[in-house]
């Protein structure tokens, strides 16, 4: 019923140099990590209630929502890193290499957010 790359996007490619198609495929992935993890909040959440702890599901599910934070952002941040590299009279390896170390930094801060929510909870228990 539908063209073949629009039933498999991952598997489309993505129009533009490099350094673009590196910042939009990282804050794609990094995008659908955030999205996980709004789900597990909800589902969390969702527990709680149904077996009547409201008010620990306001307390306590929420415990990612600075990783879902970060990560859904992503998205927005690298390819827009991307474009403005791209009005710059660099070299396309130099700024492909930019936006490699920009999207290594965004996951580290990323998991960062994600062990220390992880560790905020366990401390609290």
């Amino acid at each position: 019923m539908f063209p073949r790359r629009a039933a498999d996007p991952a598997r489309s490619g993505v129009d533009g140099p490099p350094s673009m198609q590196l910042a939009v495929r990282a804050g794609f992935a990094l995008l659908l990590a955030g999205l996980t993890a709004g789900v597990a909040v909800i589902v969390r959440g969702e527990v709680l209630i149904n077996t009547g702890h409201r008010g620990g599901a306001y307390d306590s599910a929420g415990f990612l929502k600075l990783f879902h934070a970060v990560t859904l952002h992503a998205v927005l941040v690298l390819p827009a890193l991307a474009w403005w590299l791209g009005r710059t009279s660099w070299s396309e390896d130099r700024r492909t290499r930019l936006v490699s170390r920009a999207v290594l930094a965004y996951v580290a801060a990323a998991a960062l957010t994600l062990v220390g929510s992880v560790v905020a909870v366990v401390i609290a228990i």
